[in-house]
C-alpha cells in the first residue's frame, strides 16, 4: 500500500528558489546523514518530492527522519543477495525493485527527475524520461573502481545505456568520476555530489590535547561484517598491544553485525582494553570521538566511508583503509592520518607505529589539519553540485545558488 507522508513547511531563508522547477527524487531510503543535504535542496528547490523504497533497511539501526521533505513511500519489492567481492568477503546487499515508479513519476510531472544508482528505480526513470522528454534525468551514482570489481559485463552493458539516456550524472568522488568515464559519460555532464557529515554528528567545540602519551584510545564505529574488515584489525591490534608491553591500548568497537560475538571473544593481553558498545545514536558521537585519540576505518570496500569525515571534522586523525574513497580522497599521511592496506599484516602496526612517534605538539597540529582538511565539506556544499546539474539540465546558470 503505497504511504503519503505529511508535509512539513520547507525553510525560508531565500526570496526565491535557485531552481525553479518540481523535483523528484528517487532512492531506497534517507539516512540520517543525509538529511540535511536534502533538507538544504528543498530549501533551494521550487517543488521538491522524496519517492523512498522503504523507510529503513534491515541492517540499519536508526529512526527514520524526514522532517522538511515531502515523501512517498513507494510499492517496493525488496530483495537480499549476497556481494562475494574479491577482497575476500560475502555480505548481504538489499536490492529494492519499486515497482510504482512509472505510476509516481506520472502522478507528480516532475521537471527533473534524480534517480539513485543505476538499478530498476533508474531504468523506470529513463523510461519515463523516454517517453516524456520535457523532463529531465539525472542520475545520482556512489561508487569507486575497487567497489565495482568483478561486476560483469551484463552490467556494464546495463549502465552504458542508462549513462546513455541521462542528461546529467553526479559522481561522489574521483574513483566515481573514472568508472563514470570508463562507462561512456561525457564529462561535461558529471557533476560533484559529495558526501557530508551531518552537523548534529560531529564534535564542533574546542580542539582538547590528546589522553596521556601512555595510553593510545582506538575508535572504530560501522557495521562488524567481513566486509568492514573488523576481523583482521582486532588481530593486527592485538598483536601489536603484545608487541608493546609497556604502552597501554584501548579499543572501543561502535556497532553490531554477526563478527560481534566472535570478536568479544578475542584474547587480549593485559595492557588492551577492548570495549563493545553495540548500535550508539549519531547523536552520542561528538561526545565519543573527542574522548579518542585516533579512528581507525579498516574496510575491505566502501565506495565512500563517511565515518571518516566525521572523525575529521571532529579533529580525530584516522588510520584509514586504501580500499575506500574517503581514505584516498581525504587523508594526507602525517597530515591528518595515515593510509593503510588492511590486507597487509603489517600495515595497521607501521601507522600505529607514526602515531606512537608523535609528540604533543605534532597530535596538536594533527587535529587541526584534520579540521582544516574538510572545513568545507558541508551539507550546503554537497547540496550545491545537485543544484548545479540541475541549472545545468533546465539551461540555467550554476552562478546564483542560494549559499549558507
Amino acid at each position: 500500500m503505497n504511504t503519503e507522508l505529511q508535509s512539513h513547511p520547507k525553510p525560508t531563508r531565500c526570496d526565491a528558489p535557485v531552481v525553479d522547477a518540481r523535483v523528484v527524487l528517487l532512492t531506497h531510503y534517507i539516512p540520517i546523514y543525509q538529511l540535511p543535504i536534502y533538507q538544504e535542496l528543498s530549501r533551494q528547490i521550487r517543488d521538491f518530492h522524496v519517492l523512498l523504497s522503504t523507510d529503513v533497511e534491515p541492517n540499519r539501526h536508526f529512526q527514520p527522519r524526514w522532517e522538511g521533505l515531502d515523501v512517498t513511500l513507494q510499492k517496493t519489492l525488496t530483495l537480499q543477495r549476497r556481494w562475494r567481492h574479491s577482497a575476500g568477503f560475502d555480505d548481504t546487499l538489499y536490492v529494492h525493485v519499486p515497482y510504482d515508479t512509472g505510476r509516481q513519476l506520472r502522478r507528480l510531472q516532475p521537471d527533473i527527475v534524480l534517480s539513485l544508482e543505476l538499478g530498476f528505480r533508474s531504468l523506470a526513470s529513463s523510461v519515463h524520461r523516454i517517453l516524456h522528454r520535457r523532463s529531465k534525468l539525472i542520475l545520482c551514482t556512489y561508487m569507486s573502481q575497487h567497489t565495482e570489481q568483478g561486476r560483469g559485463m551484463m552490467r556494464a552493458t546495463a549502465r552504458r545505456w542508462l549513462i546513455g539516456r541521462a542528461d546529467a550524472i553526479t559522481y561522489n568522488g574521483p574513483s566515481c568520476f573514472d568508472v563514470l568515464s570508463d562507462l561512456g559519460a561525457d564529462p561535461k555532464r558529471l557533476f560533484h555530489f559529495p558526501y557530508a557529515a551531518n552537523p548534529d554528528s560531529i564534535y564542533t567545540g574546542p580542539l582538547q590535547p590528546s589522553g596521556s602519551p601512555s595510553v593510545t584510545r582506538m575508535l572504530y564505529i560501522g557495521q562488524m561484517t567481513q566486509r568492514k574488515g573488523v576481523e583482521a584489525m582486532v588481530q593486527q591490534v592485538v598483536r601489536y598491544a603484545q608487541q608493546h608491553a609497556d604502552q597501554e591500548f584501548q579499543l572501543t568497537m561502535v556497532g553490531e553485525g554477526p563478527l560481534r560475538e566472535p570478536l568479544s571473544a578475542v584474547a587480549t593481553p593485559a595492557n588492551l582494553a577492548i570495549e563493545f558498545t553495540g548500535n550508539l545514536p549519531s547523536e552520542q558521537l561528538p561526545t565519543l570521538m573527542p574522548a579518542h585519540d585516533l579512528l581507525i576505518f579498516p574496510t575491505l570496500a566502501d565506495e565512500w566511508g563517511l565515518v571518516v569525515n566525521e572523525a575529521l571534522h571532529s579533529g580525530l586523525p584516522v588510520i584509514g583503509s586504501l580500499l575506500a574513497q574517503a581514505t584516498t580522497t581525504l587523508l594526507q599521511d602525517d597530515r591528518n592520518g595515515w593510509r593503510y592496506d588492511p590486507r597487509d599484516d603489517n600495515g595497521l602496526s607501521g601507522c600505529l607505529d607514526r602515531w606512537l612517534a608523535c609528540d604533543a605538539a605534532a597530535r596538536a597540529s594533527m587535529a587541526e589539519a584534520c579540521r582544516d582538511s574538510v572545513r568545507d565539506r558541508t551539507p550546503g556544499f554537497a547540496a550545491s553540485g545537485l543544484i548545479d546539474a540541475c541549472q545545468f539540465v533546465m539551461g540555467h546558470s550554476t552562478n546564483d545558488r542560494c549559499d549558507d
